[in-house]
Parts: C-alpha cells; structure tokens; sequence
C-alpha cells in the first residue's frame, strides 16, 4: 500500500512537470524569457539571488549530512533512513542531469552572444558540453532540490509540501536569473521526482540499507507501521 501511494504521487506530479515542460518548449520559455528581460518582478532578484545560492546542492547537502548525523547519534533509525534517501536522491537527481546536460548543448537564457538552440556536445568544431553557456537543459539546481525533498513528501507529507514549495521557490530562482528555461526547470523537477521516489522506495518503503541504519521504523502517513523486511 505505501509503495502504490508513493508511485500514484510521483507518477501525478511527474505528469504534471512533464506537461509543464512541453508547454514551456511550445509556449512559454520565449514569453517567459522576454518578460525577465523587460524587467518582470525585477524587485524580487535579491531573493532569487539567494535561493539560487542557498538553494544550491552542496547547501542541501551539508543540511542533510549534519541532519543525519544527529539522527544516528540518537539512534531515530526512521530519520536517519529518510535523511539518507534524501542525500542520495539529491546526488543522483544531479548526476542525471548533468549527463543530460553534455549531451544537450542547449544555451542559456542569458547568453547573447550564442545563437538559442540546441548544439549538442559540439559547436563549430569545438567541445561546448563543459562550458556553463551550453548547460541550459535541465536544470540541476531544480533536479537536486526536488531529488532531496521528495523522499520526505512521500513520508511527511505536511513536511514535505514545505520542502517541495521550498524546492518550486529555488526552481523559479533559476528561471527569474535568466539562467534556465521554464522547460529547463520542469525538466530538472522531473528527473528529480523520479531519482527521489526510486531511492525512497529502496530505503525507506522496503527497508534497504538496514544493516547501516538500523532496523524499518518508518511510519506512513496513516500512521501504520511499515513491515520489517
């Protein structure tokens, strides 16, 4: 049952970042892009400023890692399976997309200088797949944030709707610094969700990684306990 309600989740809100992300391809990424460049909700770029760089994976990262380390010197083996699955879909979710994005070539919002496409791994007979200006698609900031923070929707749901708009907030950041599409940030969300409910379903829903974080405690959010596997 808890593994049917974290898919039936995912599998929702995936469609939904699937759907935004071809809208943003047909309809929106051009309108979007010219409205941050007229200056729309320009008094809000100090904030997008810091969730871009709080929002940031290392950022998360070093949260998680001081989180988990408190939950295994108190022994909460619930916390500290959670905060592992959280850690380890925030690192996969932005592994993902950066592979993706060498393969991509696509340019970023911001660049002028570079005709907006899609290259590939070359451009006029040099390597651009490392260059920041041709890693557009997708967006790691939005796949690392949704990675981390889905594990903890799909098992605190109130807790984790906060960290979810937390997540949307860092993934709008991108589009309003003109560093990313919206199609870019949907992207990034996607494969989010998808690294994160694989991870948690291995650790959390099924009980992986016992033999280092101890025993399944986890309860759903019917408050049943979960079995012991």
């Amino acid at each position: 049952m808890k593994d049917f309600a974290g898919m039936f989740l995912t599998v929702l809100l995936a469609a939904a970042a699937l759907v935004l992300m071809a809208a943003g391809f047909m309809v929106w990424d051009q309108p979007v892009l010219q409205a941050v460049r007229a200056g729309v909700a320009k008094d809000w770029q100090e904030m997008a400023r810091f969730l871009s760089r709080y929002g940031d994976f290392p950022f998360l990262l070093a949260a998680g890692a001081v989180a988990l380390a408190l939950s295994l010197r108190l022994r909460t083996a619930s916390w500290s399976r959670l905060l592992t699955a959280m850690i380890l879909a925030g690192i996969i979710a932005g592994l993902a997309s950066n592979v993706v994005k060498l393969g991509a070539g696509r340019v970023r919002p911001r660049v002028e200088q570079v005709a907006h496409g899609w290259y590939g791994p070359t451009h006029e007979d040099q390597w651009v797949s490392l260059r920041h200006d041709f890693q557009s698609f997708p967006s790691s900031h939005a796949a690392c944030a949704f990675g981390f923070f889905w594990p903890l929707f799909l098992s605190r749901r109130w807790l984790g709707a906060a960290g979810l708009l937390l997540a949307a907030a860092i993934a709008w950041s991108r589009v309003q610094l003109n560093a990313h599409h919206v199609s870019d940030v949907a992207a990034g969300a996607l494969l989010g969700m998808l690294a994160g409910w694989l991870v948690w379903r291995w650790i959390v829903a099924r009980g992986g990684l016992s033999r280092w974080l101890g025993g399944q405690d986890v309860r759903t959010a019917e408050g049943n306990p979960a079995p012991v596997r």
